[in-house]
């Protein structure tokens, strides 16, 4: 017999979106330059996952060689 899955309690969920809110707060305080660089650097370790499941990238999907 499978267990039901119990629903997150109200309180889990209300600090949930809370951090989900200070989160995008501090993204939108971000300069254009950092907001690049974390673009940058999301592309460099989504690149070496790919990269080690052995998936080949064309050249126009491979990480961006330039400095914000």
């Amino acid at each position: 017999m499978t267990e039901t899955p119990t629903r997150p309690s109200d309180e889990l969920l209300a600090r949930l979106y809370e951090g989900k809110r200070d989160l995008h707060a501090a993204q939108r305080a971000l300069s254009l330059p950092e907001k690049l660089q974390q673009l940058l650097d999301l592309q460099k370790i989504t690149y070496e996952i790919l990269r080690s499941r052995g998936v080949e990238l064309e050249p126009w999907e491979k990480p961006w060689d330039i400095e914000p």
